[in-house]
């Protein structure tokens, strides 16, 4: 069922601080905490560990799964609270095999800016591939679509068992682009197909952004630089982007 969202109603935050401009990754987290009542946050630790407040949260350096699978099994259950683990790609990455054998009660948010693994110029490689084989619920989100992200947060928030959500958060630093066009470094990476937003529930694939056409990828170039896509490999990337978003469009996750 499609959840309304209305980002005027998101609740305020006192005291959340400054970190590096057109910083994805704590916009992610700011959503995160305005979306959500009710959670304790597990987090690995990161650079958005110092804006962690108002709400009761664990710093689990590498071991956030682990720390937030102890939690929710001792949590009490009357309490109706969710652990909620938010997680940078690279403790995604090292921990990812227990992360698709968890089959606890966990909302996972990976804030993925590619800082730990080589690009090699597909963003499509997610880890949502991965663990929508075996998660409750999976879904991708990019902080240039903020209604996209905060329904999934209140739709995975309703749900039990294991639920995995992939946030595309761009680094002016680390891809090379002014701070000021963070929106749209994320909506080019969208609307090109190297980062498309969809959800898996029971097996089911669902779109959740279907641009009336793709982008060519090349698009990408014009908006970053460090990410760059060589001109020798722009075909075959886009050749990949166009056979994964035909798989999304027909039902599959490859």
């Amino acid at each position: 069922m499609p959840i309304d969202v209305n980002i005027d109603d998101l609740k305020p935050l006192k005291n959340f601080g400054d970190g590096p401009p057109g910083s994805g990754s704590l916009l992610a987290l700011k959503i995160l905490l305005q979306a959500l009542d009710n959670i304790v946050i597990v987090n690995s630790t990161g650079t958005a560990t110092p804006f962690i407040n108002g709400v009761p949260s664990i710093h689990a350096g590498l071991n956030a799964i682990s720390v937030a699978t102890g939690v929710s099994r001792g949590m009490d259950k009357k309490a109706n609270a969710k652990v909620v683990v938010f997680s940078g790609d690279g403790a995604t990455a090292i921990h990812l095999a227990s992360l698709l054998a968890a089959k606890d009660d966990l909302i996972y948010i990976c804030v993925n800016n590619f800082g730990y693994n080589l690009i090699d110029y597909r963003l499509g490689r997610s880890f949502a591939r991965e663990v929508s084989h075996t998660a409750a619920y999976t879904a991708t989100a990019c902080i240039a679509h903020l209604e996209d992200y905060i329904a999934k947060l209140k739709k995975a928030q309703s749900m039990g068992g294991l639920r995995f959500i992939e946030v595309l958060c761009p680094s002016p630093e680390s891809w090379g682009f002014d701070p000021s066009n963070l929106m749209e470094v994320g909506r080019v990476a969208v609307e090109t197909g190297l980062w498309p937003l969809y959800e898996v529930e029971n097996g089911v694939v669902n779109l959740t952004k279907r641009p009336n056409r793709l982008e060519p990828v090349e698009g990408f170039n014009h908006v970053q630089k460090k990410l760059a896509i060589p001109a020798n490999k722009i075909q075959s990337v886009q050749d990949t982007v166009s056979k994964n978003w035909k798989a999304l469009t027909d039902g599959m996750v490859k």
